[in-house]
């Protein structure tokens, strides 16, 4: 069950459009999406959602505001909403957006529904972490000057708008504009699939896309206990339509946990499930190190082991001015994850 204490706001700071965080009156962090329960000011009785901490997980190390009791949110008072799509369906917090879907055409008659779209010119590498894929944009902008899609899926947070990250991404072109897909809500445009959301980016002329899940990735030690393993058939329908479609595999040198040490166990079971057509970009030439071995086990799962040599991801990251932090640790200190990314980068830069 959902657990809640009511606190009062201490102090509120980080304020922007859609989000807000503060201290709150017994010392703890928490969070509010101000679309969802509207502005919090000092002083605000809140109710807030503690499951998390409670347990001592990390989600974001913060509670989330669920009810300003000093100024309940009535919403923005427009009679008609957005759109007709609802997202974080039959939760309390369901709200309609004007998703790409509905915008195909004026009346359902204007649809053609006997034609799927085709992606035949769109190069899409899908990532396990956010931090990763975003990571990976930034590396793809600085290699080639012009920015990659991302759609975020609804494998990790809902709301786009708790990703710093993502937002700052988007403040500074690294990446040309955000898809929220499935659940996921918030991004500058909305979708109810991730296909839909890549051909949404692509009829706005972006062909190189980024897919991953929101922050807040849910991992256990079971080959198919990871929230990313829906990917792999993303990947299935991405490539019947037409695209081409890789796998950025998540790797570590510092993860202390040693089933990520490496190439990570959840990488392995998407490359054994995902299209035989999908590529695993893998790092050759001087930067690739321990790397250059990895190929065969790739190959040995049916996949196909593309050796490609690394862009620099810590230097990308220094010219676009990101900090990305992973698992708690700066990206750049993780040599064997800025590899396999880096050729995952070098791959999407590549022309179609």
């Amino acid at each position: 069950m959902p657990r809640f204490a009511r606190l009062r706001a201490a102090e509120v700071r980080d304020v922007r459009p859609g989000l807000a965080r503060m201290t709150l009156s017994d010392g703890s962090e928490a969070y509010a999406l101000t679309d969802l329960c509207g502005p919090v000011k000092a002083g605000d009785e809140l109710l807030v959602n503690t499951a998390a901490l409670d347990l001592h997980l990390g989600s974001g190390g913060a509670h989330v505001v669920h009810t300003n009791l000093s100024a309940p949110y009535r919403g923005a008072g427009d009679p008609a909403p957005p759109g007709r799509i609802m997202k974080a369906r039959y939760l309390a917090e369901q709200l309609p957006v004007d998703a790409y879907e509905e915008a195909t055409g004026d009346a359902p008659d204007d649809v053609d529904v006997e034609t799927l779209p085709s992606l035949a010119r769109v190069r899409v590498v899908l990532c396990v972490l956010h931090s990763h894929a975003l990571a990976l944009a930034a590396t793809v902008r600085d290699a080639t000057g012009t920015a990659p899609g991302y759609v975020m899926t609804d494998g990790g947070a809902l709301p786009f708008v708790l990703s710093d990250l993502a937002a700052a991404c988007l403040e500074r072109g690294v990446i040309a504009t955000a898809v929220s897909a499935g659940q996921a809500f918030g991004a500058p445009l909305e979708a109810v699939t991730v296909a839909s959301g890549v051909a949404a980016l692509a009829q706005r002329g972006v062909e190189r896309v980024v897919i991953a899940p929101g922050p807040g990735h849910l991992g256990t030690a079971s080959p198919l206990g990871f929230s990313a393993l829906d990917l792999v058939g993303h990947a299935a329908v991405l490539d019947a339509l037409g695209a081409v479609t890789a796998l950025a595999a998540r790797a570590s040198s510092v993860d202390e946990r040693s089933r990520h040490r490496g190439v990570s166990h959840h990488t392995r079971a998407m490359a054994a499930l995902a299209p035989a057509r999908t590529a695993v970009p893998v790092p050759a030439g001087p930067a690739a190190g321990k790397a250059a071995g990895e190929a065969a086990w790739i190959e040995a799962l049916g996949e196909r082991a593309v050796g490609v040599e690394p862009v620099a991801v810590a230097d990308a990251l220094a010219r676009c001015g990101l900090n990305v932090t992973s698992m708690g640790r700066p990206l750049t200190d993780d040599r064997r994850a800025c590899a396999w990314l880096g050729a995952a980068a070098a791959w999407l830069a590549a022309p179609a």
